[in-house]
């Protein structure tokens, strides 16, 4: 399946729809009013299942918000703690190469909670502990280990826990890809990513990178940048990047 999308990504190429040469440096430029690229008629039913699976909607649902954490094997704990569901940690796999930056809404493996304190998953041995104190926290052990890692919850109550990074936005680019954007104090990034494996990477784009011809960063510099797409002809896609959260400044390059 990897290969199959790779491929309208490289159709997209050969077809013409370039934004700028592939050695260019991230651009500035004007940001206009976003618009969605048209879908690829070369994503096959799988990969359209795969889109649907993950969802195209920006990740902004609070329900599954939270304080996201790496906690081997791939998987990212996101923790949550509020009066409507109590203490909960959300087990989702996200592939070994996730970081704080990326988003967690993939693919769910299992949920603790007050009902169900306690899961072994993919040679991990989680539970939540504490669940009446003010502040839970999440055990895990790996298999054939005896070194117990503890997480902490949120403070009841509390905010999301992602510190200087925003929430994650989520557009379909067309070509069997989609890019989920971020803003951090380091400005804006993109992860370009599959349908067709969500959990992987095609690309990353930020102020200094730009490694692919079909997408790029508009006013990297600014308040407002812009994600920009094309990947087939005509008119390109563009999207806003998220805020960063109240009292967060971008650091000058």
């Amino acid at each position: 399946m990897r290969t199959a999308t790779r491929s309208a990504l490289s159709a997209a190429l050969l077809a013409g729809a370039l934004l700028v040469p592939a050695a260019s440096a991230t651009a500035a430029g004007s940001g206009s009013a976003p618009s969605k690229a048209p879908a690829s008629p070369a994503v096959s039913a799988a990969a359209r299942g795969a889109a649907s699976a993950v969802g195209t909607e920006p990740l902004t649902e609070s329900r599954y918000l939270g304080q996201a954490v790496a906690i081997g094997n791939g998987i990212v704990a996101v923790l949550r703690n509020n009066d409507k569901s109590g203490p909960e940690a959300w087990l989702r796999y996200v592939g070994p190469n996730w970081t704080p930056a990326d988003t967690y809404m993939v693919r769910v493996e299992g949920l603790l909670d007050t009902r169900t304190p306690a899961q072994r998953l993919r040679g991990l041995k989680t539970a939540l502990v504490k669940l009446d104190s003010a502040r839970p926290e999440l055990k895990v052990t790996k298999d054939g280990s005896t070194k117990v890692a503890t997480y902490k919850l949120p403070v009841r109550n509390s905010d999301h826990g992602r510190g200087c990074v925003s929430q994650v936005t989520r557009t379909s680019i067309g070509a069997g890809a989609f890019a989920d954007l971020t803003t951090s104090t380091k400005g804006p990034r993109a992860v370009i990513r599959e349908w067709a494996e969500p959990t992987g990477t095609v690309a990353v784009i930020d102020r200094d990178h730009s490694p692919v011809a079909y997408a790029r960063i508009l006013k990297a510099d600014s308040a407002k940048p812009v994600f920009e797409w094309r990947t087939q002809p005509g008119t390109p896609g563009r999207l806003a990047f998220p805020k960063l959260p109240q009292g967060c400044t971008a650091t000058p390059r």
